[in-house]
């Protein structure tokens, strides 16, 4: 899934006391490393299980359910209940409640069914909705904080912060994935070409790529139970250190009365902005046709063309060249910008991914298998492109309403990837693929209509 700024910058210059405190910067800087790090440790735990889900518990399909439920579960508590949260307990305490549903969630696998996996899918939900919408609270809070306390202000101390959180997070990807594909396949450093060679196995590769359709037998052969245990085992420790850092060493902070005023005014002000912002119209094709892509890599292209021809294993190191590509790609397109519209490389970028589309269309255990290696590259690179562009288009037009905007994004991609996951229940890869180019294409046009309409008044949208 995509990372949003959803906190205004507006508070950060306001400055009622005159006292400057070095000891409470030094305390902002340290909590914002342990929150950081906390949260690349818990997502390098949650997103490498996530990853290998419709693989992994691929039998009746209960991988791709149990992350239904946890977007159904996202989606309907990501706008209250972590208000409520913070009205009542402020930072600190929601925050390692959180993380532990996400450890729960991980321990529901190592002896994965229906009832255990989808009821902790449901606090992982619950958690995720939570991680996110703190995220940019407390970094913003921190941030504030922060300048309160500087005789000189910065008012690009936000961006700052969030810099540093990002370079940290940003890891998950590769650490995650990385971890995954050592255990599932131990020979992976030592041989890298071997980690992508055609499993030998009649009954799944028939139905490997497009034609593969949700079935009640899995035809993805599921590693050794000890391997899974092993990889779980890892996993929850990975979480527990991330749980026990925030117990430990995050300062339990209070919000002020300006981020409870700004997040209860968010939830009212972005239901309005939806029905009212033909601009944010616009957008929704975008936003379902960046969910649609990340399901679909995440589901069925993990699935049906990596774990299905070439192994289980595979997927982990997939994800890693993914990772590390989107990581470079996220530095290059800073300077890209200066050159590039935001919208014109949106167009590009959904261009090309449509072409990647067709192409996987066409794929079959003949083609070469560099080209899926090099397509984790251009991926990895679109979906930062994606990300950006996008939440860089939402701030240039709607920064008068910021907090609202992003909230808006959030909302309706949590109701996206609901039905991303659901279509992945009933639909066959192939009508998924076909799914994703018609919105493509109608993406295609309300971007250029978008572009229309705000182009004169943001020359660098």
């Amino acid at each position: 899934m995509s990372i949003d700024m959803s906190t205004e910058t507006d508070a950060l210059n306001n400055d009622d006391k005159q006292v400057y405190d070095p000891k409470v910067k030094r305390s902002c800087l340290k909590n914002l490393i342990v929150f950081s790090i906390a949260y690349l440790l818990q997502f390098s735990a949650a997103n490498g299980l996530s990853n290998l889900q419709s693989s992994l518990n691929s039998r009746e399909n209960l991988g791709v359910t149990s992350l239904l439920v946890c977007s159904v579960s996202f989606t309907a508590t990501c706008l209250f209940l972590p208000n409520i949260m913070l009205q009542m307990a402020g930072f600190k305490w929601p925050l390692v409640i959180c993380n532990a549903f996400v450890s729960c969630y991980i321990c529901a696998n190592f002896k994965a069914n229906f009832i255990v996996l989808l009821s902790a899918s449901v606090f992982l939900g619950i958690a995720l909705g939570t991680l996110w919408t703190y995220q940019g609270t407390f970094i913003a809070h921190l941030a504030h904080e922060f300048n309160k306390n500087s005789e000189s202000k910065n008012p690009n101390i936000l961006v700052k912060f969030f810099g540093i959180f990002f370079i940290l997070f940003q890891l998950n990807q590769l650490i995650g994935n990385m971890i995954s594909s050592l255990v599932l396949n131990p020979q992976t450093l030592k041989n890298f070409a071997n980690s992508f060679t055609i499993v030998n196995n009649e009954s799944a590769n028939s139905s490997c790529g497009k034609n593969e359709c949700p079935g009640p037998t899995s035809v993805i052969p599921r590693p050794d139970d000890d391997k899974v245990y092993v990889l779980c085992s890892i996993y929850l420790g990975i979480s527990l250190i991330a749980l026990f850092s925030l117990v430990f060493f995050l300062d339990n902070h209070k919000p002020d009365q300006d981020d409870l005023e700004k997040v209860s005014k968010t939830v009212k002000e972005t239901f309005k902005l939806l029905l009212t912002s033909v601009e944010k119209l616009l957008l929704l094709p975008i936003l379902g046709f960046y969910a649609l892509i990340i399901t679909f890599v995440t589901v069925e292209f993990a699935r049906s063309f990596i774990a299905c021809a070439y192994g289980i294993h595979s997927i982990g190191l997939w994800f890693v060249i993914w990772g590390v590509s989107s990581s470079i790609f996220s530095i290059i397109i800073g300077h890209l910008v200066k050159y590039i519209r935001k919208t014109n490389m949106l167009l590009i970028g959904m261009v090309i991914q449509c072409s990647s589309i067709i192409y996987l269309l066409f794929w079959s255990l003949d083609s070469i298998v560099y080209i899926i290696i090099f397509l984790a590259v251009v991926l990895g690179c679109l979906d930062t492109l994606n990300a950006t562009c996008i939440n860089a288009i939402i701030g240039d037009v709607f920064h008068e309403k910021l907090s609202s905007a992003y909230a808006a994004n959030r909302f309706c991609m949590s109701l996206f990837f609901l039905t991303a996951f659901s279509l992945s229940e009933v639909l066959c890869v192939y009508q998924k693929m076909y799914t994703i180019l018609t919105l493509g294409a109608i993406s295609i046009v309300c971007l250029i209509i978008f572009k229309l309409r705000v182009g004169k008044s943001f020359k660098n949208v």
